[in-house]
């Protein structure tokens, strides 16, 4: 049984608490933490990525390990057709060019066309250009739309009280609160591909798939009540991501969806590299946070080197507050732009975890899941055979082109992607005829 001495001790230990508590807050400014810093940068721009951006690069490693034909394309207008019309933003189309241009940065697969009467005075101009004879009309479109919104599919609320009634003439009574809250948002998106030609959807090439995103929060609070005076220390903490970053990131996969199905490629291989919950990003994740910056800055420092970044004679830091040399802040920024990590001239969470990835999960690199030889076990295809011209007439020759099914000496047997390539080149790039 508690004695009444010891439930005083503990009252004026929570309220010596909580005034200091208050003390050191109330002269200060509430400032982001190191982490939350690099998620939401104030002081510098960073690249919109999302845990998707990962496979568009795998596209394009794929793309160019199987040197596929480049195809034209445009695209509509991608409206939301939801009763909460905008909630996504208005923006789809455009973060589809981002994604295309991403997607295709290496080996220039897709060649998107922006032809768009909304812009008149762009086409007034290449109407009077010289060389608007080169205009490449293209042969495919994408069509689509935001066609589900659900603001509130799921809410969760969890919280506890503690309150203390009077413990001494001088005591009133004293309290503590806390609470947390977690919501999700959903968006869906549907996205085709068809022919310009003749209008006609294809059959297969599609992606509908729905993305969540979350609200959470969370609340503490302290109070002190004495005979002639009292105390309340508050602390919360929310944060919201926008039903845009799910549409970007529905965007994304659904760009790796379209083009994978089109030419016919194993996609799947770089849908296996997406996401921030890859065993990969966890232990690069875990490496970073253990650390301490010297560690990290070393880390970094040494890949640099390694890889012809910086010079061996290069030093790490300058002057007695050890900030990053010139040279080191300058090759960060290059790798950052070859890696499209784009940030300030620091070390972050994202930078690490790419480096860290790239040295020592090679596998699990992007660029290399995207290499010609597919991962996934099952019948090798025979060879696809292509039509080339020969002589100076109309008249084609068969040649079989064994280098897009050849499996590499010694490797086991592999999957070939659904639906199998077919036989005409008007349907699917890169096929038969």
């Amino acid at each position: 049984m508690i004695r009444l001495r010891d439930l005083k001790k503990f009252v004026l230990l929570m309220m010596s608490v909580a005034i200091a508590s208050g003390c050191a807050h109330t002269n200060k400014t509430v400032s982001l933490s190191k982490d939350e810093n690099e998620r939401y940068s104030p002081h510098y721009p960073t690249r919109n990525l999302t845990g998707f951006t990962q496979g568009l690069r795998c596209m394009d490693a794929m793309f160019v390990a199987r040197d596929v034909d480049p195809l034209y394309i445009t695209a509509a207008p991608i409206p939301d057709y939801t009763e909460n019309r905008g909630a996504a933003g208005y923006g789809a189309r455009d973060m589809l060019i981002s994604a295309l241009s991403e997607m295709t940065k290496r080996s220039a697969a897709i060649r998107y066309v922006a032809f768009d009467r909304s812009t008149p005075d762009i086409v007034a101009m290449q109407n009077s250009h010289p060389k608007k004879k080169d205009l490449r009309v293209p042969d495919f479109f994408i069509r689509g739309a935001v066609t589900q919104i659900n603001t509130s599919p799921f809410s969760k609320q969890r919280g506890g009280s503690l309150s203390v009634g009077q413990v001494a003439t001088d005591v009133s009574g004293a309290g503590a609160t806390t609470s947390g809250s977690l919501s999700l948002a959903t968006v869906s998106l549907d996205l085709t591909v068809g022919l310009i030609s003749t209008y006609q959807l294809l059959p297969g090439v599609f992606s509908a798939n729905v993305f969540s995103v979350d609200k959470t929060g969370s609340s503490d609070e302290l109070s002190l009540s004495m005979t002639k005076v009292g105390g309340v220390y508050r602390a919360s903490k929310n944060e919201a991501k926008a039903l845009s970053e799910g549409l970007r990131a529905l965007i994304e996969v659904g760009a790796i969806e379209l083009f994978g199905k089109l030419y016919g490629l194993p996609y799947w291989e770089c849908l296996a590299v997406i996401g921030e919950h890859r065993p990969e990003v966890q232990t690069a994740y875990e490496f970073y946070d253990k650390w301490n910056d010297k560690r990290v800055d070393s880390y970094v420092f040494d890949y640099l080197v390694e890889e012809n970044y910086l010079s061996t004679s290069a030093s790490m830091y300058i002057g007695r507050n050890r900030a990053l040399s010139l040279p080191f802040r300058s090759a960060i920024l290059q790798l950052r732009s070859e890696l499209n990590v784009f940030g300030g001239p620091s070390i972050d969470r994202e930078l690490f975890s790419e480096i860290w990835i790239n040295k020592n999960r090679r596998a699990s690199s992007p660029l290399n899941r995207g290499q010609e030889e597919p991962l996934s076990p099952a019948v090798v295809l025979p060879p696809i055979e292509r039509l080339t011209a020969s002589g100076g007439g109309n008249s084609t020759t068969g040649s079989i082109d064994t280098s897009l099914t050849a499996p590499v000496p010694g490797a086991p047997p592999v999957r070939a992607a659904p639906p199998r390539p077919n036989t005409r080149r008007d349907i699917q790039p890169n096929s038969g005829q």
